[in-house]
């Protein structure tokens, strides 16, 4: 094909014909860029092509990895609900300052002394962010749940960072000047356990103001963290039915 149009060329002028010359010229060139622009439009629609299965393939993974990580919130949501009840009777007993009640902190403190991290942790989600196909979405409103979504996870493993925190630094330290763990572990975490050593002076809480801050910063903490679930849990079933809108 080249070797054609040069022999065009090369007779145009020999005879002469700059006129006509100029004009295949022209024609030339413009044959040359309209096959460029012909070729890096089939080349973006292609790459967009492979990028929309990409994104396809991680909505239709995305829509089931969020199915089993809304379960499991609610599952860990009730557990820290659990938490709570508990240290809220904790308090409650200390405020009452009586012996009897005193004596019933034996089956509420383990609470205190038990911390969960949510320990959320999606794979999937990480490796679609460091690819940065989160700026790729079409859709405004996948978008917006998506990035609410990026968020909220980050917060929540924050969260876990503070909380692991809290417990290494205030509660666990106060547990071994002040309670053997042992006698008031929650009862799924005595397993392994030895039971014994110096009883606990529960008489002594009674005006233990160290103890009942503790015990309203862990409260405080734990409801906090309800919140955060709520909200994860709020923005998953949002992402979730925006997924499947985008699927269907």
């Amino acid at each position: 094909m080249i070797k054609f149009f040069r022999h065009i060329r090369q007779n145009l002028l020999m005879e002469n014909k700059k006129n006509r010359y100029l004009k295949y010229a022209i024609g030339e060139v413009l044959l040359v860029v309209i096959g460029i622009l012909l070729a890096l439009q089939i080349n973006n629609w292609n790459e967009n092509r492979v990028l929309s299965n990409k994104l396809h393939n991680y909505y239709v993974n995305f829509d089931k990895v969020l199915g089993y990580e809304l379960k499991n919130v609610k599952q860990f949501s009730a557990i820290v609900d659990t938490l709570v009840i508990k240290n809220k009777r904790s308090l409650e007993l200390l405020a009452l300052n009586d012996k009897d009640s005193l004596s019933k902190l034996k089956k509420t403190l383990g609470a205190l002394g038990t911390s969960y991290s949510a320990g959320f942790h999606i794979p999937i989600l990480e490796e679609f962010l460091d690819q940065d196909y989160l700026t790729k979405i079409k859709s405004d409103s996948l978008k917006m749940y998506m990035t609410a979504f990026v968020q909220v996870y980050n917060d929540n493993k924050s969260f876990d960072t503070y909380l692991d925190n809290q417990y290494r630094v205030t509660i666990e330290p106060y547990f071994n000047k002040h309670i053997n763990y042992a006698l008031v572990a929650e009862k799924k975490h005595r397993e392994g356990l030895v039971q014994g050593g110096p009883p606990i002076d529960y008489i002594s809480f009674a005006n233990d103001l160290e103890l009942w801050n503790i015990i309203t910063f862990k409260l405080e903490t734990l409801n906090s963290q309800l919140g955060y679930l709520k909200g994860y849990s709020f923005v998953l079933e949002g992402l979730q039915r925006q997924l499947k809108k985008e699927l269907d």
